[in-house]
Formats: C-alpha cells, sequence, structure tokens
C-alpha cells in the first residue's frame, strides 16, 4: 500500500505575502494515476491532516484531473478558499470547457496549470480560467512574449519555478500577479563584505550570549536593557499558550519560570524574527518549520541532550537568506554549538543528514527521503507526522510573534 505523504508550497502575491499553499501529493509509488493522486490529497488534506492545519486559513490549489473535474468531487471543498488547479494534460474539450465554467459558477476560481506555449491547446482555454501558471523554466517561445498573448484575456498570472530572486525581478517587470518557488529562501543579494548592518550586528552579538549562557540569570541584563524584547517576553510569559494563573511583571520572574531550554529557543525565534524584516513572510515560517521538525525529530530518536541544538539548526539553515550573506559568512557572525557548526557546514555530518532530510521533505524529493530516513534510521511515516505537525506548530508561532509586533 502506498504511504500517503503531503506536501505544501507557498504561492506568494506581489508584495511576497504568502497569498496561497499548492497541495501536492508525494509517495513511495510514482505510478499513480492523476485521480488516485487528486484522491489521496484530498482525502488527507480534510479527513487525517486538516485543510486549515495544512494552509492555516490560506488559499489552497489543488491540481484536478479531467475525471475530476467532471466529477461531483470538488463540492466538498470550501469555494471561496480553493483554486481548482486543472492539471496540463488535461484536453481543451467541450466536457473540459463546460465543467470550467460550472465549478467557476458555484464559486470556484480556475486555474490551468504548467502554461509552456501560446501554439498549445490550451489556448482555448484562456477564456474560462481566471489564473495561468506559467512554466518560466520551460516557456517554448520567450517569456515576455507568452505574457504579452496572455494578457489579452483578463486574467492573473502565476509564475511557477522561480528559484532565484534574479527570476523574481524578471517575472516581477512582466507584471505577474502571483509567484511560486524556493526564491524566497536564498540570499536577495550575495553581500560580499563580512560587515553586517548594525541592528543585525547587535542581534547576533545578543544571540551568541544566549547560546553560550549556563544559566537565564547571565540574560537578565541583556534583555532588561533591550525594551522591545523585554515587553514581548512579558506578553509571552502571560499570555494563554504559557498558562499561568498569576500575572508575571517582573523580568527575571520570567526568566526563571522559562528555564534556559526554553529561553534560548524563544529568543532564537524572536531575533529570527527581527531579521525577517523586509523578507518573505513564508521565510519566518519555513525557519519555524525546520526548526521544531529537527527538534522533534531528535526526541523521537531520545536525542534529548542535542535537540534545542536541532531547533537552533534548523532555524540557521536559512541564516544566509535572512542576512544576505553565503552560510559561511554569515556563521562567522555568531558563536554557534557544534552541533550546529557542522550540520550547517559539513556534509558528512550526522546533523547535515537531518537538515537534509527536511530539505527533502520540502521539495517533495520522496526518493532522497527514503535515503535519509535509512542514513538517520526513522520509519518515513513517521516523518510526514513529524513534518505536518511542524507545520502547523511554525504557523502558530509565527501568528503570536506578529501580534506581540502589532
Amino acid at each position: 500500500m502506498n504511504k500517503v505523504m503531503l506536501a505544501r508550497q507557498p504561492i506568494f502575491d506581489a508584495h511576497q505575502k504568502t497569498y496561497a499553499y499548492e497541495l501536492l501529493y508525494r509517495g513511495e509509488s510514482m505510478d499513480i494515476d492523476d485521480d488516485a493522486m487528486t484522491s489521496t490529497v484530498l482525502s488527507n488534506t480534510l479527513n487525517r491532516f486538516g485543510i486549515e492545519k495544512m494552509t492555516h486559513g490560506k488559499v489552497s490549489f489543488i491540481n484536478l484531473s479531467k475525471s475530476f473535474l467532471l466529477s461531483d468531487l470538488p463540492d466538498i471543498l470550501p469555494q471561496d478558499a480553493t483554486v481548482l488547479e486543472v492539471l496540463e494534460d488535461v484536453p481543451a474539450d467541450k466536457e473540459v470547457i463546460a465543467a470550467i465554467q460550472h465549478w467557476k459558477e458555484q464559486g470556484f476560481t480556475v486555474a490551468l496549470d504548467d502554461f509552456i506555449s501560446i501554439t498549445s491547446d490550451h489556448m482555448k482555454l484562456l477564456p474560462y480560467v481566471d489564473i495561468v501558471k506559467i512554466d518560466i523554466l520551460d516557456c517554448v517561445e520567450p517569456l515576455d512574449v507568452v505574457v504579452q498573448e496572455i494578457r489579452k484575456f483578463p486574467i492573473k498570472l502565476l509564475a511557477e519555478k522561480v528559484e532565484t530572486y534574479e527570476e523574481y525581478e524578471l517575472c516581477k517587470k512582466l507584471g505577474f500577479d502571483y509567484y511560486q518557488g524556493y526564491f524566497f529562501s536564498k540570499p536577495t543579494v550575495i553581500i560580499n563584505s563580512h560587515t553586517l548592518e548594525t541592528s543585525k550586528s547587535q542581534l547576533l552579538q545578543l544571540l551568541s550570549r544566549v547560546l553560550e549562557a549556563e544559566s537565564p540569570k547571565e540574560l537578565e541584563t541583556d534583555i532588561a536593557h533591550d525594551i522591545t524584547l523585554s515587553y514581548k517576553l512579558l506578553c509571552y510569559i502571560n499570555s494563554a499558550s504559557v498558562g499561568l494563573k498569576k500575572k508575571i511583571d517582573s523580568i527575571g520572574h520570567a526568566l526563571t519560570l522559562l528555564g534556559l531550554k526554553k529561553l534560548r529557543a524563544w529568543i532564537s525565534m524572536m531575533l529570527m524574527a527581527s531579521l525577517s524584516t523586509g523578507k518573505p513572510d513564508a521565510l519566518l515560517a519555513l525557519s519555524f518549520t525546520r526548526g521544531r521538525f529537527l527538534e522533534q525529530l531528535a526526541l523521537a530518536k531520545q536525542d534529548d541532550k542535542h535537540s534545542n541544538d536541532y531547533f537552533i539548526l534548523g532555524m540557521f539553515s536559512l541564516l544566509d537568506a535572512f542576512l544576505d550573506q553565503d552560510i559561511g559568512h554569515a556563521v562567522e557572525s555568531v558563536t554557534l554549538p557544534k552541533l550546529v557548526y557542522e550540520g550547517l557546514l559539513n556534509n558528512a555530518s550526522k546533523a547535515n543528514c537531518h537538515l537534509r532530510l527536511i530539505q527533502a521533505l520540502e521539495q517533495g524529493d520522496w526518493t532522497q527521503v527514503d535515503t535519509l530516513c535509512d542514513t538517520v534510521e526513522v520509519d518515513s511515516e513517521q516523518i510526514m507526522s513529524l513534518y505536518t505537525e511542524s507545520i502547523q506548530w511554525s504557523d502558530e508561532r509565527v501568528t503570536t510573534i506578529h501580534s506581540l509586533s502589532a
């Protein structure tokens, strides 16, 4: 029996805010037809994982084959929060056009997937769809020609496979409305200088002290002198998520209650949030997801001693994108535990194998996932459970941090 696996990929608007998530089927057996693939996505998103947990209230893009498009199955999806994505191999015949019109009348948005040529049969579908996803890497004609032709219709344009900021800027100049790809997890422009902005340098110095501290008391002065951090710490310790009955108004008391391990994780998240200013919102969420996943994986393997270091490793794996430096320069700015340093820079290390596992999950590279599961000695089904829980945990923490900053 094929193991159930889902992945989500963020879709951004023109302001690099997360507009939607495409829900993708992934599994060990890839010889599965589109109907089985869509069935797996729908049943497991709605029943096992919950669509709200996978999308955090955002719009979801779901792939549909011709037979699914002609069936009544889309009725189980929320019309105002779902984009029905017509796969590239669906023929542009009368039945398909009628089905698209029907679902649009029911309130759905309809997108056309993997558009690559203005000479394709899918040109016939342009008068009926709302969004066209253009594969920017595999376009037959020049991208600007394709965009100009599609713009003759009242359609939103989505650029697929945007993997670098250079590609993002090109698509932005051409007037795309949405963007999908992992460009956001890369540095905007690599800064060759080792010198960071003063504000970022100060944040990393504080983070170094946090990671080196042997007791919460050592950090009391640093935090008390940072008005913003003090305020957010007190808001957090008195929040419903912590669940204390008595209000805490002392920084020292708050630090003692949290303990060093939780304090390191909390301050690390707050500082990474500060470093994310001006970056796509999905970058912070991805950072938290990686941190939570690697921490929980360590705990699942009874490696409690290093779970906090794995949490830091996951978050710092995107430090190059936060600082716009290559990872080698970025880690010079902060004192890191040995496990974190090796996980980031030594591809042969055990910690790096853990990191590559979550990266493979994000990309839906299930062959690599299976290989790394064997290396790390963990079951792939357990990995999927940890991954979906980490997504939910991350989304909740990002929401909380944004509320503290409001």
